[in-house]
């Protein structure tokens, strides 16, 4: 009876071994999936997934040596779910690297420009220093130019601050006379220093008393003589 019951147990293991297929397509499967994770990068981005996955295929390809089919069947769904998840992780690692390094580019950029901003920032401040400085010594250098220079007039002997106005005079022979200016082309400085009682340049009347200063400048001496000739009331001739 023992040795029938044995029998019997040979003969069903047989049987379960014949119908059990070789799992070709499933291996093969397995093997490209495992494969395509490699080629992606999972040992690098999923090692953990990536090792489980190579560890159930290689169980798997045992099992298909010892004709274990249907455990190799269960093995190599193994393998491929962790191939699987090994590609996912691995896709999604690298999409966060890439925005990663893209932000970490942005972020360079902006600090690139800021900084060309300060810089330019800084070189205009630095332009507008210089040309304040620059104007601030030529106003000095104008000023002091200006004090060593005397009046057009000095208050020497025989000299007028005062004149009456004749009759037929006008504004530049006023000007012209010698104890005035000697200069018939600096009657605006006179015009200027009596508004109060000149409206019209051309019209001046016998008997007023004008003003004549004393203390122009050559500049302002040379501003009155371009101005004369500018306006050309008199029909003055150098």
């Amino acid at each position: 009876m023992q040795m029938f019951k044995r029998l019997l147990l040979i003969i069903a293991v047989v049987v379960l071994s014949s119908c059990a297929k070789l799992p070709v397509a499933e291996l093969e499967d397995a093997k490209d999936v495992v494969a395509r994770a490699y080629a992606a990068g999972a040992a690098q981005f999923s090692p953990g997934e990536y090792q489980l996955a190579s560890s159930a295929l290689q169980a798997a390809e045992l099992q298909v040596d010892e004709h274990k089919y249907r455990q190799a069947v269960r093995t190599l769904e193994l393998a491929q779910r962790y191939a699987d998840e090994a590609l996912r992780l691995t896709t999604e690692s690298k999409e966060q690297l890439a925005a990663e390094r893209a932000k970490a580019a942005e972020e360079k950029h902006q600090a690139e420009l800021k900084k060309q901003q300060e810089l330019k920032r800084q070189a205009e401040l630095k332009k507008q220093q210089k040309l304040k400085k620059q104007h601030t010594e030529e106003k000095k250098k104008r000023a002091q130019a200006a004090a060593k220079k005397p009046p057009i007039v000095d208050v020497s002997p025989g000299l007028v601050d005062k004149i009456e106005v004749q009759s037929g005079e006008n504004l530049a022979k006023i000007a012209a006379r010698k104890e005035v200016y000697g200069d018939p082309f600096l009657w605006p400085l006179i015009y200027k220093a009596n508004r109060d009682q000149i409206k019209d340049p051309v019209e001046i009347f016998s008997g007023q008393t004008l003003v004549v200063p004393r203390d122009k400048s050559r500049e302002d001496a040379d501003a009155a003589r371009r101005e004369a000739r500018e306006l050309n009331l008199f029909d003055l001739i150098d």
